[in-house]
């Protein structure tokens, strides 16, 4: 039995998913995979389906997709297909189609299903070098893994210890056939360029350099997973679910808990929770930049970091991690009848409203007028109903524990001149509801908030 025979025969055995989605190009890696979990199909009770992406970059992609569904019909497997309009991110025509390529298949897959990918030995070889010239760290040049969760279920690669040439191998024995994408050609593509020009180099003097570069990738993760697994002990010690936010984070570390560790701990623990949430890591720099502002002797535990996905920032003795927060804005003054939610996009707030017994404003006071809106935000008293004194709104934020960076975002809630709200804190004590009556709570959340760890 050849290593890709045995390789995915062992995926096979010990899989344990609802279904296999398989990823399919129509190339000879993904088509003699699927074309072997077919032939298991019956003895593992398998059920299969295929995933094609058409990026609409080739001419010819619509044959590719034709062809797919030819190959999908004579192995009698369901293809579920896709025509993606790319936009330009600004990191180039490949990582554009990459993102939104795994952005829907993630949307394809359900809880206990598993992708599978035919990602080989050399994809995985050139992955690794491609990371190492970008400067990656340990984590990076671990490079792929054989399996790890991917949305609500799994992404799994059976063939990372397949050589190419076992897989062509077995495609010519099954009379397979596949198509070539000519721009797997295109040496100004960096990949390309490393398969085509830097590998086959250093091949010639070091033959057996995939598999030492594999093995050492391998050794990597292990590290990684070790590192991983004290990261994960610290974190379940000092995360704590935050108190004064109102538009939701990821939660909150003491950086007195933390500034006991070594700095290398720290950055292991603040990117393993990173990496829980979902986020794209920061680099190395910003990194730096944080232990600089919050961690290191003689900071005052303030400041904090922003990058493509998320933002750290400290307040109070606590290091929040936050998605990355609206710039700074004053939304125009609007009016707003209270009746159906209401979306605030500068600030990325929404406002809905609930009709409560003895809480909220009181419905008489509202009948016939709409609300005002406002995020000037003026140096105002309110005095809270559940309160027997005035607050000026500074002190009020300030005793909630309200983040400076969440208090821009807050809408002031007028009934004429008169300040009746501050959604989330306080209602005016001469317009609240109270035992019997009935009144409108207003209610504020995030746009954002399915995102969001809440209290």
């Amino acid at each position: 039995m050849s290593k890709f025979d045995s390789d995915v025969e062992r995926f096979a055995k010990h899989k344990d998913a609802r279904r296999l989605l398989v990823a399919l190009s129509g190339g000879v890696d993904s088509l003699s995979l699927l074309h072997k979990l077919c032939e298991l199909r019956t003895h593992y009770d398998l059920s299969i389906a295929a995933l094609h992406v058409d990026h609409q970059i080739q001419t010819e992609s619509e044959h590719w997709m034709r062809h797919c569904q030819a190959q999908c019909d004579h192995l009698k497997v369901p293809l579920k297909t896709v025509k993606l309009n790319l936009q330009d991110s600004g990191r180039g025509p490949e990582a554009a189609a990459r993102q939104a390529r795994y952005d829907w298949f993630q949307s394809q897959i359900s809880p206990a299903d598993v992708l599978v990918m035919a990602h080989h030995m050399g994809d995985q070889v050139e992955t690794v070098l491609l990371r190492l010239f970008r400067g990656s760290g340990l984590l990076g040049l671990g490079a792929m893994h054989e399996i790890r969760q991917f949305g609500l279920g799994w992404i799994a690669r059976p063939l990372l210890g397949v050589s190419k040439e076992e897989i062509i191998a077995y495609a010519k024995k099954n009379d397979l056939r596949y198509i070539e994408d000519p721009s797997n050609l295109d040496t100004h593509i960096d990949r390309n360029f490393v398969r085509h020009e830097i590998l086959p180099l250093i091949r010639s003097r070091w033959p057996s350099v995939d598999q030492t570069i594999f093995r050492s990738s391998g050794h990597l993760k292990t590290i990684q997973s070790s590192l991983d697994k004290g990261a994960q002990v610290d974190l379940k010690m000092f995360l704590c679910l935050s108190t004064g936010t109102l538009l939701g984070d990821y939660g909150c570390v003491r950086i007195s808990d933390l500034i006991s560790l070594d700095q290398s701990r720290i950055v292991d623990v603040l990117r393993y929770w990173i990496r829980c949430e979902g986020l794209t890591l920061p680099s190395t720099g910003k990194m730096n930049e944080l232990i600089r502002q919050v961690f290191e002797k003689d900071s005052r535990g303030r400041g904090g970091i922003r990058w493509k996905e998320g933002e750290f920032r400290a307040y109070r003795g606590f290091l929040y991690l936050l998605p990355v927060q609206p710039k700074l804005c004053s939304p125009a003054t609007q009016r707003w009848r209270g009746l159906d939610t209401v979306c605030i996009k500068e600030v990325e707030v929404a406002l809905s409203v609930r009709r409560c017994t003895g809480s909220g404003i009181k419905l008489s006071f509202i009948e016939g007028s709409q609300f005002i809106l406002d995020w000037q935000h003026k140096d105002r008293v309110i005095h809270p109903s559940r309160s027997r004194h005035n607050r000026t709104i500074k002190n009020l934020f300030q005793e909630s524990g309200v983040p400076p960076w969440e208090r821009c975002r807050l809408p002031y809630v007028y009934l004429g001149d008169d300040l009746v709200c501050i959604p989330g804190l306080a209602v005016e004590k001469a317009y609240a509801a109270s035992g019997t009556e009935i009144g409108l709570e207003i209610y504020i959340s995030s746009t954002r908030s399915d995102q969001l760890d809440w209290d």
